[in-house]
């Protein structure tokens, strides 16, 4: 099921914002920490470092904008909020959770791969059922479930 999202997966996104917010972090103190120095007019330098400063920060913006740190304030919360966040698990949309209910229950042999066709299971009552044993979450404007 290709939509359905690892938080192992998710894990390494958070892990890549956050290092992207430290770069950003880091670059706006280094030139807070120069533009409030005393040593302004002894360093000869100083125009310089001021320069690089202000760049290293403009890189670190475009690298860490307002979509990334929404992502990153997203994901931190999910990270809380789902349970087995680091060993793994797995979050299905909700609208695919009745295809990965039928599969689920194919791959475990509750039912054979070859069923059939004229034998019908409901598939939503199926689904019903099995909902009891997941949680929801929401995750950028889709509804996921998670056991």
């Amino acid at each position: 099921m290709s939509s359905t999202l690892d938080t192992r997966d998710l894990q390494e996104r958070l892990e890549e914002l956050q290092s992207l917010k430290d770069t950003f972090d880091t670059a706006q103190a280094e030139l807070d920490e120069l533009m409030t120095s005393d040593l302004a007019a002894a360093e000869p330098d100083f125009d310089e470092k001021v320069a690089e400063a202000r760049s290293a920060l403009d890189e670190a913006t475009e690298a860490f904008g307002d979509e990334e740190h929404t992502e990153l304030e997203e994901l931190a919360s999910l990270s809380e909020e789902v349970s087995e966040w680091s060993r793994g698990n797995q979050l299905i949309p909700e609208e695919d959770f009745e295809d990965y209910c039928r599969e689920l229950c194919e791959d475990i042999g509750d039912v054979p791969r070859n069923f059939p066709s004229y034998i019908v299971i409901d598939w939503e009552a199926t689904a019903r059922n099995l909902r009891i044993d997941y949680s929801d979450c929401e995750y950028q404007g889709t509804t996921y479930l998670y056991r």
